[in-house]
């Protein structure tokens, strides 16, 4: 479910059929939305709710629940002294020489941050009891301010979580119905500042989460607004990292589910790849507010545990995602030296692009496309939205062309050329600034945009190839599909590495695995089916940030090669390393994995190079930009295709469209698109 479309996918598992569905998010109530979306997705099937088996569901509702500042009015609790923590943060700054730079407020104001005596040192030693009194004193404070969620933080709760969870005790008693969460409940490391970020971002969430899922709950089970699914059926949301997790655990602990949509791409993005023999991958999820971007190697994700949402940092695994304010409902913008500029300001779904005939009144990417034919007035997007081509013309010339002195080509062209730049720069980020040559990769665009724009992104970075994969506007829900459950388990333990040694570090390993197996025991994931996953923080003594190193403690003398397998990952992404240095251990990272069976994607029957008689649908005109401006652009009659009439082996040369109903795909001149037989598009591009 996004901001301005809900994508839903129906898989068959008998049949090996797919049916999709593209409806509008409905922002009043969004689990309406989400029900019709994959009730239009089942009807096409003729199934219903108590066909289904298994749901699963990604999200954008905590994500715009933040940027839109529209969480639960949450208090913080911490030790006396430390009442500013969230205000304070780490004093990095943003814009380095603006002396007048204005922060973001806190989730937090100051006036509902409290505090209590009480103190642990860093070993988990108490030095000054809990005050009791004060918590008590505190709860009635925060009641009589409406306070609706509390997130507590106390120092060094990573080493003993005995205070805060006292402290959670007596809230939950003082204030019945308040959502109160602990931040050894959600991140157990040391770093308090960006724990202390996290928990609150989890109790910020938790009414709203917890009335959206509940809401969503009730309308499947419902025969009349939603699919009368079977109460025994099992509901997972997608998490940030990649997996799955149960409604009830969505509901306790929020934050996971932020970036839980984007997240559903990338595991899909890998999934589809791999079944055409592609490993090393750059994603590009372009949507209606933002394009999100990860680098994937050897068919894996990258996991990372800093990320921030809005200014806000999130200590937690997630899949390293770079999202840029460049999507289809991007506004085009003159700023004030004359220059065109696109985003960050979005249409968003309401009222969207002009185009949509919603009330939009500023130009945006959507508008510059249909403008240039890429599709036509006649297209409905998703199957029922019909296009205003003339109100997006008149905007962009009204806004664009007139005040630059440009035709309405050329200002629809430049501006799909700045919105080609933002999202380059967006993948150097991912690439080129981490030690990874954009070259060796192959880009796989996605989301409702992501292959219109595909070809002339690649082309800027020299990307040879670009695969674009099944109901690529639909890729997200897909991935609900692929991912497998996942249970994250960090442990903070600061030791050099030669004191803690093997046993020490195995003990730490094998009580988190311990944690982990009786979660998977609990989502009632076969021994067959469980795999665990363990990575030590490692960092040079003396250094402030560790590296995640991966361990295989079944090899034999795998503490030993631990230091060599550092050192070459300091290197590869510092461009240094010590080998004399000695090393220290941070942490200790464990991932339990409910393996589920995936989908058997069908396959295309076998074609020629020619396509079938009547996958060529149409021809129109279609306006193709240059890459630098300097030269003007020009149209083309282009070639519009079918691709669900399209068989494998068949090739399509550019200038060309290939259409389906949650994307189209452009073909630019000297482009060259071949069918795979798992259904994906594998595009050599014009260098």
């Amino acid at each position: 479910m996004g901001g301005t479309f809900t994508d839903s996918i129906a898989y068959d598992s008998q049949t090996r059929r797919i049916s999709v569905s593209k409806v509008p998010t409905t922002p009043a109530n969004r689990a309406l939305g989400t029900a019709q979306g994959l009730k239009t997705a089942l009807s096409q099937q003729g199934a219903t709710g108590r066909d289904v088996s298994y749901l699963g569901h990604g999200m954008t509702t905590a994500t715009n629940a933040v940027i839109q500042r529209n969480g639960a009015r949450t208090a913080f609790l911490t030790n006396k002294g430390f009442r500013d923590i969230l205000q304070i943060g780490r004093q990095n700054r943003p814009t380095l020489f603006d002396i007048e730079v204005t922060r973001p407020e806190p989730l937090v104001p100051r006036e509902l941050c409290f505090t209590a005596d009480g103190r642990m040192d860093q070993t988990g030693a108490e030095i000054v009891p809990l005050s009791e009194a004060d918590v008590r004193a505190v709860a009635a404070e925060m009641k009589s301010a409406g306070v609706e969620s509390v997130a507590v933080l106390f120092l060094h709760s990573y080493a003993n979580p005995a205070h805060e969870r006292r402290a959670r005790a007596i809230l939950e008693e003082e204030m019945p119905g308040v959502a109160v969460c602990a931040s050894t409940d959600v991140n157990s490391e040391f770093r308090e500042y960006e724990r202390a970020s996290t928990t609150v971002l989890n109790a910020y969430l938790r009414p709203v989460m917890d009335t959206y899922l509940s809401t969503l709950s009730e309308i499947l089970m419902d025969g009349e607004r939603g699919l009368a699914l079977a109460a025994d059926r099992p509901v997972m949301v997608m998490d940030a990292a990649g997996g799955l997790m149960s409604l009830d655990s969505a509901r306790e602990k929020p934050v996971h589910t932020v970036l839980s949509g984007p997240a559903g791409g990338v595991v899909a993005a890998a999934h589809v790849s791999s079944l055409a023999g592609i490993d090393d991958i750059i994603t590009m999820d372009i949507g209606g507010t933002s394009t999100d971007i990860s680098l994937i190697r050897c068919g894996r994700p990258e996991i990372t545990r800093g990320a921030s949402l809005e200014t806000v940092p999130i200590q937690l695994p997630v899949i390293d995602i770079n999202a840029i304010g460049a999507g289809g409902g991007s506004i085009a913008w003159i700023d004030e030296g004359g220059a065109l500029r696109v985003g960050p300001m979005s249409a968003e779904a309401r009222p969207g692009p002009v185009c949509y005939g919603h009330g939009g009144d500023r130009a945006t990417v959507t508008d510059a496309n249909i403008v240039l034919g890429r599709f036509d007035g006649s297209s409905r997007l998703g199957g029922t939205m019909e296009m205003d081509v003339s109100g997006a013309a008149r905007v962009i010339e009204r806004d664009i062309a007139k005040p630059l002195g440009l035709t309405l080509e050329e200002a629809a062209a430049g501006i799909l050329r700045v919105a080609h730049a933002n999202i380059v720069r967006g993948i150097r980020v991912v690439s080129v600034e981490r030690g990874y040559d954009p070259r060796d990769f192959a880009l796989v665009p996605f989301g409702g945009a992501g292959p219109m724009h595909g070809s002339p992104v690649a082309a800027d970075l020299r990307i040879p190839r670009v695969m674009v994969p099944p109901t690529p506007g639909i890729l997200c829900a897909m991935g609900q599909l692929i991912s497998d459950l996942r249970h994250d388990f960090v442990e903070t333990h600061i030791a050099l590495f030669d004191d803690l040694g093997a046993d020490g570090a195995l003990a730490h390993i094998e009580k988190l695995k311990a944690t982990a197996r009786e979660r998977l025991e609990a989502d009632d994931v076969p021994e067959a089916q469980r795999s665990y996953e363990v990575k030590l923080d490692l960092r040079y003594d003396g250094q402030s940030f560790a590296l995640p190193i991966p361990v295989d403690t079944t090899k034999p003398g795998w503490w030993d090669v631990l230091p060599a397998a550092f050192n070459a990952a300091h290197e590869a992404r510092f461009g240094h390393a010590d080998p004399s240095a000695p090393l220290e251990v941070v942490g200790v990272n464990v991932t339990g994995i409910g393996h589920i069976e995936k989908p058997v994607l069908p396959e295309l029957a076998r074609g020629t190079e020619t396509p079938p008689e009547g996958a060529l649908i149409s021809r129109r005109k279609i306006y193709y930009e240059t890459a630098d401006g300097a030269t003007p652009g020009d149209w083309y009659e282009a070639g519009v295709w079918a691709r669900d009439a399209l068989l494998a082996d068949n090739v399509i040369e550019g200038p060309a469209a290939i259409e389906e109903v949650s994307a189209t795909l452009i073909l630019y001149p000297g482009d060259r698109a071949t069918v795979l037989a798992s259904g994906s598009l594998v595009v050599e591009v014009a260098q």
